[in-house]
């Protein structure tokens, strides 16, 4: 049966990832800041940071928003360190996702490749209330978009790219790898955004409430292509 193993990204896939960083934030910013901005700032230090040899995801955080409190002339830096660290280990899912790994759980194995280190997510992972194997970039030693924690991963759970589905919020950390990999992809486009046309998903939808569905029209299309394949 197809796929062999679904494999997600966790924040913001699976758990409300930029609700939870803007709370953060809203609550360590004066009431006219503009919060938007500073999440931006916040994000384009994440981004640079995870691009240089590897460090700690722990510490990726705090550097990031040190260096956006600095830009923005914000003290407390190391209470608003621990106050976004103890949000991050607390990040709840969406409405829709526990009931739909539940079931996709019942007929797939399931597994998550995220951006983190193991402490920071075990928490997050035992809020979805399903069993899942639990692949990090500490475990890699990388960070997506680099295909190093795909691999890595793969190697892991015992599968080649041919038998994965990977299901991501992410475009440009999930979405691009999986299409230079070659695995099947599903987009979960919350927040309205464009794909690129160079290198769209397999399919968009804009939660879990519909993957299930999604993943059996993926695997009948599949199934056609390899059947008029062989048939020549």
């Amino acid at each position: 049966m197809w796929p062999r193993i679904i494999t997600f990204d966790c924040y913001g896939t699976l758990v409300r990832w930029p609700e939870t960083l803007r709370a953060a934030f809203d609550s360590l910013l004066p009431a006219s800041a503009d919060g938007a901005r500073f999440h931006k700032d916040f994000s384009e230090f994440h981004v640079q940071l995870k691009n240089e040899p590897y460090r700690p995801y722990s510490e990726v955080l705090r550097l990031a928003l040190e260096r956006a409190m600095l830009k923005w002339q914000l003290g407390n830096v190391a209470a608003a360190q621990e106050l976004l660290l103890r949000s991050i280990r607390a990040i709840p899912p969406y409405a829709e996702v526990v009931p739909a790994l539940r079931s996709i759980s019942r007929r797939f194995r399931i597994a998550i490749i995220s951006n983190t280190e193991d402490a920071l997510i075990q928490d997050t992972v035992r809020g979805l209330e399903i069993g899942c194997e639990v692949i990090t970039a500490e475990q890699a030693r990388a960070y997506k978009p680099d295909h190093r924690l795909f691999a890595y991963a793969h190697q892991r759970l015992g599968v080649g790219a041919e038998e994965v589905l990977h299901v991501g919020a992410g475009y440009a950390t999930d979405m691009v790898p999986a299409f230079e990999l070659g695995l099947a992809r599903v987009w979960i486009n919350r927040r309205g955004e464009r794909a690129d046309s160079s290198m769209p998903p397999t399919a968009e939808l804009p939660d879990l409430s519909k993957l299930e569905p999604m993943i059996a029209t993926i695997a009948r299309d599949r199934a056609a292509r390899s059947g008029r394949t062989e048939g020549g």
